[in-house]
C-alpha cells in the first residue's frame, strides 16, 4: 500500500470528482535550454548514493509545538507584503540595480548591450512615479521577478567561466503561484509592476498578477493553508494550462468545501477565489507537514538532480532556492538568498578560520540532519548527515574550482561529501568547500 504523506492537523479526503472548474494534477516542467547544460560526473556523485532516504532516519526530532511556532512565523512572514500596504524600499533599494549600464554585459546571443538599451530600460522603470499604485495583489501564475522590466536577460562575458547562460543577472528570482504581493507602480509601457514580495522585490509582467480587495485578502487569509509536497505540478481549467506549480506553492483552503482555493483574475484586474479539486494523493497536504523520516525523504529526494537555474530561471533552482522550497513544506520560512539565510536559523555556529580536520569534526557534532545548513559567502547547503566519517550534503552546486581558473561544470542538484571534486588532479583545493566554509545555521 501507498504511504500518504503525513501533515500536521486534520488530514482530509481528496476529492475525485472530474467537473471541478479547476484541477491541479501530476505535471513535468518543460523542457528548455536549461537542460542542455553540462553535467560531469564526479566522484562524489557516483558512489554516494543519491537518495536520502538512508540520511533521514538519523534526523533529530523537532516537536509539534516547535513546528507549529515556525509555521506561525511563516504566515506572518508570507502575508507581510498585504500588512506594509506599500513598498518599503528607498528609491536606492528600488534602483540598484542600475548599476550594470555601466557593465560591459551582453545578450544572450552573445552581442554587446548598449547603453541605449539600458537608457530605454530605465526609462520605462517609471521610477518618478514610485508609489502612485500602492495596492496589495497575488500571483496567479508561477512567474519570475526581474530587475529592468523586460524579459531579456543580462549576462556578462560568455567566454569566461561563470558566466553568461544560464547567469542572467536581470532575473532577480521566481514567485510561485498564489503568493501575497504589493505594487508599487507600472513600467511606462504598463506592461510590468513593480512589486515586493516577502523576500524580494523586482518586476512582474501585469497579466501575471492581480490586484486583492480587503474582501479578499479575508478569505484567502483564513489560517488554514496547504502547501504542494510534488514539484512540477499542473494546474489547468476548462481554458487549459493556467500555470506550472513548484513545491512549496501554498493554497488556502475553503473552510466549507475543504477544496483549495486559487486566485484567478476577473477582466477588471482584480482576485477572486476558485477552488481546485485534486485527484492525485502525495502532492498537497496540510501545512506544516510533519519534520519526520519519510516527509524529509519525500520532500528532498524530489530535488536531486535538477538542473541549476540561476535566480529561479527556467523554472528550476539555484542553491538558495533549493533550501527555501524544501523548508517550507515544513513551515520554516527561509529568505531567498544564501547570505540571508545564513541569519534565518536560531543559532549560528562559526567554523570560519578552522583547518578541515576541525571543520569536520565540528559540523558532525553541531550540524543536525536535515534542521542545519552549511554556508560558504555566494553558496548554501543542506546538511544530511554523515557518511563514513565525511559530512554530507545535498545543494544545487554550478561547479568545482580548477587550478587554471575555470571549473568543471556539475550544473545540477547533488548530494556530496563536503570535498565535491577532491579525486580531480587539477582541483584548486583552495577553493574547495571545506576551506571556504564559515558557518553552521541550526534550526
Amino acid at each position: 500500500m501507498k504511504k500518504i504523506i503525513i501533515a500536521i492537523g486534520i488530514l482530509f479526503t481528496l476529492s475525485s470528482l472530474l467537473t471541478a472548474e479547476t484541477v491541479l494534477t501530476l505535471g513535468e516542467r518543460e523542457s528548455s535550454e536549461i537542460d542542455g547544460m553540462p553535467s560531469n560526473e564526479i566522484k562524489d556523485t557516483m558512489e554516494i548514493p543519491q537518495d536520502t532516504t538512508e540520511f533521514s532516519k538519523k534526523i533529530v526530532p523537532m516537536s509539534e509545538e516547535e513546528q507549529l511556532e515556525y509555521d506561525r512565523q511563516y504566515n506572518q512572514k508570507f502575508f507581510e507584503p498585504w500588512d506594509l500596504g506599500m513598498v518599503m524600499l528607498s528609491q536606492g533599494e528600488k534602483r540598484w540595480q542600475f548599476k550594470y549600464a555601466k557593465d560591459k554585459t551582453y545578450h544572450l546571443d552573445r552581442t554587446r548591450i548598449s547603453k541605449s538599451w539600458y537608457k530605454k530600460e530605465i526609462e520605462n522603470s517609471n521610477f518618478e512615479n514610485s508609489d502612485s499604485v500602492s495596492k496589495p495583489a497575488i500571483t496567479i501564475k508561477h512567474t519570475d521577478l526581474k530587475l529592468y522590466p523586460t524579459s531579456e536577460g543580462i549576462y556578462y562575458d560568455p567566454k569566461r567561466t561563470g558566466e553568461g547562460f544560464p547567469f542572467d543577472y536581470n532575473q532577480n528570482s521566481s514567485i510561485h503561484i498564489n503568493t501575497p504581493i504589493v505594487v508599487s507602480h507600472y513600467s511606462l509601457d504598463k506592461k510590468w509592476v513593480y512589486a515586493q514580495t516577502s523576500f524580494a522585490s523586482g518586476w512582474i509582467r501585469v497579466e501575471d498578477i492581480a490586484f486583492v480587495t480587503e474582501e479578499f485578502q479575508s478569505k484567502f487569509r483564513n489560517d488554514d493553508y496547504s502547501i504542494t509536497v510534488k514539484d512540477n505540478l499542473n494546474i489547468s481549467d476548462d481554458n487549459g494550462f493556467i500555470s506550472l506549480v513548484k513545491i512549496g506553492s501554498i493554497f488556502p483552503i475553503d473552510p466549507k468545501t475543504k477544496k483549495y482555493l486559487l486566485a484567478k483574475k476577473d477582466e477588471n484586474g482584480s482576485a477572486y477565489l476558485s477552488k481546485v479539486t485534486v485527484n492525485d494523493i502525495d502532492i498537497i497536504a496540510h501545512k506544516p507537514i510533519k519534520f519526520n523520516s519519510y516527509n524529509l525523504a519525500y520532500i528532498s529526494k524530489q530535488l536531486v538532480g535538477e538542473p541549476y537555474g540561476w535566480g529561479g530561471g527556467y523554472q528550476t533552482r539555484d542553491c538558495s532556492a533549493l533550501t527555501k522550497d524544501f523548508f517550507a513544506p515544513f513551515g520554516i520560512y527561509l529568505s531567498r538568498n544564501s547570505r540571508q539565510q545564513a541569519n534565518n536559523g536560531n543559532q549560528f555556529i562559526s567554523i570560519k578560520g578552522m583547518d578541515i580536520k576541525r571543520k569536520q569534526k565540528t559540523i558532525l557534532a553541531d550540524a543536525k540532519p536535515f534542521r542545519s545548513l552549511l554556508f560558504v559567502p555566494g553558496h548554501i547547503m543542506l546538511y544530511l548527515g554523515e557518511r563514513k566519517g565525511e559530512p554530507i550534503i545535498l545543494h544545487n552546486y554550478w561547479g568545482v574550482r580548477l587550478k587554471n581558473g575555470t571549473k568543471k561544470v556539475l550544473a545540477r542538484a547533488i548530494i556530496s561529501s563536503t570535498k565535491p571534486g577532491k579525486e580531480l588532479p587539477n582541483i584548486k583545493k583552495r577553493s574547495m568547500l571545506i576551506n571556504t566554509l564559515t558557518g553552521i545555521v541550526n534550526f
